[in-house]
């Protein structure tokens, strides 16, 4: 038996176990030199003194507190616990660390059913987090996680956690109650069962928290109670109760984020307040959502995800940036006619769409007068007329950056249409995705060149690009006719205006055909 600070434990559980450990997450620094310089020099002489027992305090422990608090940073739940019996030490200087991470994960297997697990297993972890709580109860901690798969069998044991993290002073707080590395889009469709219910009202007590984020729950709920120092919320697979959302956002009059991804939500969602403070918001892929409701005057950003109809009623008179998606026949003439005419400051668009036709006429020439980026992704039933494209662009006057990133079904050979003289000032830069060279999409890229004097890039790219849940960018396959893309340099060269043009025609994500510019 060996001695540490007036402790006694097992030598093998202390060399084999909390050692070992302690020396795998010192080496997990990499780069960090000092520690491992110190970790080379240290090494045999902490495992010799450990083991001959006349070590009254072990080599690791000389090291600063703050690279000692980093380096227990490191180890996972249960030998983080272990190792505050190591040494009078250690114990505060486990406080100094400013987030926390309490993951059950850190308990079983990367591929065991966690849920499923034993209960000794189970109870281990509950153990381990009300320590580690206990440990920093009346710290502060910037940062607290708590990610635990079978909290729905402890209902209690999670209300005594929050009575703890009441006493942290947490500003962002973290629950998940699903382990999966699958993405949301997947855990969606899989079939979770009954979610773990949590109650608004309950994290509320945490009067510090300035960010919240819950994953695979339901929200109870709650009789209305101020939430004044939340700024950011984010809901994920989270099932609201009708009447719940607009209860939670009279009660945090200081929210400026909110996002609902995956969530379950009534019909019409309403996002509205007399104080309401929203500057950010993110709706993605929320099943069931026929309507949403926009009251918001200090709205920035919004972005909106959704497969399928919707209906938009929007008062946002500050907003600048926006990211829109849904499908329906009719959706770009409603989107532009209908939509955005209640956003006069909108500087950046997405618009992505699925709809039946690509036509459109502004109700005046300068309809989008603030508008200076422009992502246009129309995925069409039938090959579209590029010409429909130009009174959306003429509505732009001070448009800098357009890309057109287009998804179709057959192609559009007509000839013999006039393309309309129009002044495109502004406009610096093109991408268009989704290039075959056809004699329509020949004609829109020279349209372009044509009236752009300012132009200065022209990519022309034969893979589509889409946007997905949550908006990552994926890339599909694609294909040139290469009699006529042979000479197209030359043909779009010769029509341009700009002295500054440089054209960049691509085949693939990685080959690139050809580049010409004037110089």
């Amino acid at each position: 038996m060996c001695w540490f600070g007036n402790r006694a434990l097992p030598f093998a559980i202390l060399v084999a176990a909390t050692g070992a450990a302690i020396q795998k997450a010192i080496k997990s620094f990499g780069g960090q030199g000092k520690a491992i310089v110190l970790q080379e020099k240290h090494e045999q002489d902490f495992v010799h003194k450990a083991d001959d027992g006349l070590a009254n305090e072990d080599s690791i422990s000389r090291l600063p507190d703050d690279l000692l608090s980093d380096v227990l940073s490191r180890l996972d739940l249960i030998e983080a616990v272990g190792t505050r019996i190591l040494s009078r030490r250690w114990k505060n200087v486990c406080k100094v660390r400013s987030e926390l991470h309490l993951d059950c994960l850190d308990m079983f297997r990367p591929n065991c059913s966690h849920d499923m697990g034993s209960h000794w297993v189970q109870f281990r972890f509950l153990e381990a987090v009300d320590q580690s709580l206990q440990l920093y109860s009346g710290q502060s901690i910037t940062y607290l996680r708590i990610s635990c798969c079978f909290m729905k069998e402890f209902e209690p044991k999670f209300t005594q956690w929050m009575q703890v993290v009441a006493t942290l002073d947490v500003q962002e707080l973290d629950l998940k109650f699903i382990c999966s590395s699958l993405p949301l889009c997947q855990c969606a469709k899989s079939n979770m069962g009954e979610l773990f219910p949590v109650s608004f009202r309950l994290l509320t007590a945490v009067a510090t928290m300035k960010h919240l984020r819950l994953l695979a729950c339901s929200l109870q709920p709650s009789f209305p109670t101020q939430f004044n120092s939340l700024e950011g919320l984010y809901l994920d697979l989270v099932h609201l109760s009708d009447g719940e959302l607009p209860r939670m956002l009279s009660s945090c009059v200081n929210l400026q984020t909110l996002r609902l991804g995956f969530c379950k939500l009534t019909p019409k969602l309403s996002i509205s307040g007399p104080c309401l403070q929203l500057k950010f918001l993110y709706v993605h892929s929320c099943p069931g959502l026929e309507e949403i409701d926009i009251c918001a005057g200090n709205l920035i950003t919004f972005s909106f995800f959704h497969n399928g109809p919707i209906k938009f009623s929007l008062c946002v008179p500050k907003l600048e940036d926006a990211r829109i998606t849904f499908t329906g026949n009719g959706s770009i003439p409603y989107f532009f006619g209908e939509v955005l005419k209640d956003c006069p400051k909108l500087k950046n668009l997405l618009f992505q769409t699925h709809s039946d036709k690509l036509q459109y006429t502004p109700g005046k020439m300068d309809m989008f007068s603030n508008l200076r980026t422009l992502y246009f992704v129309p995925g069409m039933r039938s090959p579209p007329d590029l010409l429909n494209v130009v009174p959306i662009l003429e509505a732009c006057p001070h448009l800098e950056e357009f890309r057109l990133q287009l998804l179709c079904r057959g192609f559009n050979e007509e000839r013999g249409r006039e393309w309309p003289p129009r002044r495109l000032g502004q406009l610096k830069e093109v991408e268009f995705n989704g290039f075959h060279g056809t004699v329509n999409e020949i004609h829109f890229a020279t349209y372009l060149v044509k009236n752009a004097p300012a132009l200065e890039r022209l990519w022309i790219r034969s893979p589509y690009r889409f946007y997905c849940d949550d908006y990552h960018l994926e890339t599909g396959g694609g294909w040139y006719r290469d009699e006529r893309v042979d000479t197209l340099h030359e043909e779009l060269m010769m029509q341009a205006v700009s002295s500054k043009l440089q054209v960049n025609i691509v085949r693939s994500p990685r080959t690139e055909l050809r580049i010409c510019g004037r110089e």
